[in-house]
């Protein structure tokens, strides 16, 4: 797939050798981070992108035919101070990721700005702190898909409605409707919606009963 790659990034990912980089833009409440997986600050889009040492690696990009909430993780090593702090203090929570792919030339310049590969949001942070491969932050993110086994948390209530459109009336009566019992059939019957059948109840197919 080409993912509408650059044609000067298709040709060069054709070749027999190729050096790619990655980036990362984390969106905190605070600010963004950018972030790639080589070694010094790459400039495009208008920002700088920092370099190994911040994002230490990211795990495989994961598709499939189904409709699924894939997730990767990135190994944030270092404990960057304004990462760190982001981890520590923020509501990170659902703050969005995107994820690029870029191609080097031979003198170690992107040959076209970096092609999204991958969108989602933040999901949990962990750190690590005296490990035997130094400190490093594990930042879990889930695709966009993964909002779709999250409940709403709406009710079907008027002060919900209320709260979504002021004046609307769809759900004026919802509460006194509440616990309501239909009857069918003789208004004097005990039957109701549901319940067990009744005598009193209509069950002739032949008989048209006037109401």
């Amino acid at each position: 797939m080409s993912r509408g790659f650059p044609s000067a990034v298709l040709t060069a990912l054709s070749s027999d050798h190729v050096a790619l980089v990655t980036f990362a833009k984390l969106e905190f409440p605070s600010g963004t981070i950018y972030l790639h997986n080589s070694i010094g600050t790459y400039t495009w889009g208008g920002n700088d992108w920092l370099g190994t040492g911040d994002l230490g690696e990211i795990s495989q990009l994961e598709e499939g035919a189904q409709i699924s909430p894939y997730k990767i993780t990135l190994s944030l090593s270092g404990l960057d101070a304004t990462i760190s702090g982001a981890a520590l203090t923020e509501d990170y929570y659902l703050q969005p990721v995107t994820v690029y792919i870029g191609v080097l030339n031979a003198n170690d310049v992107l040959i076209a700005d970096p092609t999204i590969v991958w969108e989602g949001a933040m999901d949990q942070m962990e750190l690590s702190v005296g490990a035997a491969d130094g400190d490093v932050i594990v930042l879990t993110a889930e695709s966009e898909l993964a909002r779709f086994d999250k409940a709403s948390n709406l009710k079907y209530t008027d002060a919900q409605l209320q709260s979504d459109s002021a004046g609307s009336l769809g759900f004026e009566f919802m509460a006194d409707i509440e616990g309501a019992k239909i009857r069918w059939g003789d208004p004097n019957s005990d039957a109701v919606a549901g319940g067990p059948a009744n005598p009193n109840i209509y069950d002739n197919i032949n008989v048209n009963p006037t109401f």
